[in-house]
Parts: C-alpha cells; sequence; structure tokens
C-alpha cells in the first residue's frame, strides 16, 4: 500500500511578489529598489507582514463588536498596526538582499490560490469570508452599532465578498 504524499508548502505570491531565475520568491520594494528573497522558512513570517493591515482591521472590528463602542477599539487596532509595521521593517534586513533585481515575473495572490491546487481548503475559505462578513454586518444592526462601527463593517464586508468570489473563481481555474 503507498501513501500519498501531501505538499504542505504555502506558496508565497500576492503584491510585490516576483519569481528570480532561480525560482525563489523575491519581495521587491519599489522605493528601495531592493528584492528581498523569501526562503521557505520566512513564508510564514511573511504571512503574517502580508497581512499586517487586515489584521489590525479584524481587531478593531471585533473589539468594537464586544466593546459597543468604536474610541477604544480604533486605538488598539492603531497600536496593534504600528507594533506589526515595527516589525516588520525589522524582519525585511534579515531576509537575504538583492539590489540588482529587476522585477519582471510578477506572482499575484489569485496564481498562487490557484497553483495551491487546493480546491477544498479553497471553497471553505471562500464561504468563511463570505459568512464572516455577513455576520459583522448583521451584528452591527442588531447590537446597534455606531454609524462609524457600521460603515467600517460594510467596508469589510466588501473585502470579504471579494476574498471569497477570488477563491472561488481560483476553484474554478484549477486543474482537477
Amino acid at each position: 500500500m503507498t501513501q500519498k504524499k501531501t505538499d504542505n508548502r504555502r506558496i508565497v505570491s500576492g503584491r510585490n511578489i516576483y519569481i528570480d531565475d532561480k525560482g525563489q520568491a523575491v519581495l521587491y520594494d519599489k522605493k528601495t529598489k531592493i528584492g528581498y528573497v523569501i526562503k521557505e522558512s520566512d513564508a510564514e513570517s511573511y504571512r503574517l507582514y502580508q497581512n499586517r493591515i487586515a489584521i489590525s482591521i479584524a481587531v478593531f472590528m471585533l473589539l468594537t463588536s464586544f466593546l459597543n463602542d468604536w474610541k477604544l477599539p480604533l486605538i488598539a487596532g492603531v497600536i496593534l498596526a504600528a507594533l506589526l509595521e515595527v516589525r516588520y521593517r525589522r524582519w525585511l534586513p534579515t531576509l537575504t538582499k538583492r539590489t540588482k533585481f529587476r522585477p519582471e515575473k510578477k506572482k499575484t495572490f489569485l496564481q498562487g490560490v490557484i497553483e495551491s491546487n487546493d480546491s477544498g481548503r479553497c471553497i471553505l475559505l471562500g464561504f468563511l469570508y463570505i459568512i464572516f462578513g455577513i455576520l459583522l454586518v448583521a451584528n452591527g444592526f442588531v447590537s446597534n452599532q455606531p454609524l462609524f462601527a457600521i460603515i467600517c463593517e460594510f467596508g469589510v464586508l466588501a473585502y470579504c465578498l471579494y476574498m471569497g468570489i477570488t477563491y472561488f473563481y481560483a476553484v474554478s481555474k484549477m486543474k482537477h
């Protein structure tokens, strides 16, 4: 009996990610024109820092839902965003630098999701994003959130719908 070997390696993709001539993922900083090689061991850290703004917004929205106020959660969200940004800026110099890197082969988020070829995970994430966005808005109305919070929740819903549709589109493009 042979066991099917699965590849748990996550594909690094997204904004400002390019593939170099060696097949490595490179984060290109347009301001400094420096490329940073993201090794497989750095992929999880990159994912955290790539999503630093979304994480801060999610913390803000969840705290707003629990506290039924927006001032303290906003402060907490801004502090978290600042801390993650500082950690990100300290983490970047630890990566291998490519000073003469020319960005040519872009690796978009959608390409990375399609290449993962994990349709079950993508379908689940698509539904979870959409359900989370809808429930967040519904909770805002049920708990009589302030107008500012409701507007933010609709913004999160729009993002969640975009992500959910992106995952479903990726599933349709996967090779089954």
